[in-house]
């Protein structure tokens, strides 16, 4: 019978003792509960009794490739949506279509930084989250959405006055954090449009004007890119 975990136990597969460690630090002091497993036998003999929300797999394992704990992964009923970070010290882009072509989330190149880590796990949890609610409600750090009411709150007050394309701009930004979206990338996969690009700037520019300043503050524009939410907390 499968043992449930905590719903914040996340498995990290690596063979490096240190690395291990430096991760399982980082990951205990973001208040999840770590686990450890050395290669790929060790994790897939962890998952037989185990769930975590998360792996956190490095590619290259003394006795195989991480990917096949990635595709054993994707292929349980039980395990399918958890989301799975791989580490790699070749940033190839081969091996990547690769890694996203079998089921990998996110890739991460060593030496990692442990901030872009845990920044990767938060966002990747809370996406899980949003699509157990059928992708309606989203909670975050005092942000609140409710696709089907289009409610916005912000530490329990409701901000009013939203026109539907600005509640879809912050819905999809706020989602995706703390990827970035082109203007293109919003016009095409948030309002289904080939209009021109700045009308992403027009409302860009009335929906920062409706929010309290501490919560627009938190939409970045990176010039000649496009838009994200990062909240760095």
């Amino acid at each position: 019978m499968r043992e449930i975990l905590m719903s914040n136990s996340i498995l990290i597969v690596e063979d490096h003792k240190e690395t291990c460690e430096m991760l399982r630090a980082a990951i205990e002091d973001a208040g999840f509960r770590p686990a450890c497993a050395g290669g790929v036998q060790s994790a897939l003999e962890y998952l037989k009794n185990n769930r975590p929300c998360m792996l956190i797999l490095d590619l290259h394992l003394p006795d195989g490739n991480g990917l096949e704990v990635c595709s054993r992964v994707r292929d349980s009923d039980s395990l399918a949506d958890i989301p799975i970070i791989a580490l790699t010290g070749q940033d190839e882009l081969a091996d990547k279509k690769k890694g996203f072509a079998t089921g990998v989330d996110q890739y991460l190149t060593k030496p990692i930084v442990m901030e872009e880590l845990l920044m990767w796990i938060k966002a990747l949890l809370r996406r899980i989250s949003i699509d157990k609610n059928g992708g309606t409600v989203l909670e975050m750090r005092g942000l609140s959405m409710d696709v089907k009411a289009q409610l916005v709150r912000y530490n329990g007050v409701e901000i009013e006055n939203l026109t539907r394309r600005e509640f879809e701009l912050m819905f999809a930004l706020a989602k995706n954090s703390p990827k970035l979206l082109s203007r293109k990338e919003i016009l095409s996969q948030v309002w289904c449009t080939v209009s021109v690009e700045n009308l992403v700037d027009t409302h860009m520019f009335n929906l920062r004007n409706k929010l309290p300043a501490e919560l627009s503050a938190k939409i970045q524009s990176v010039h000649g890119k496009g838009f994200r939410y990062f909240d760095k907390d």
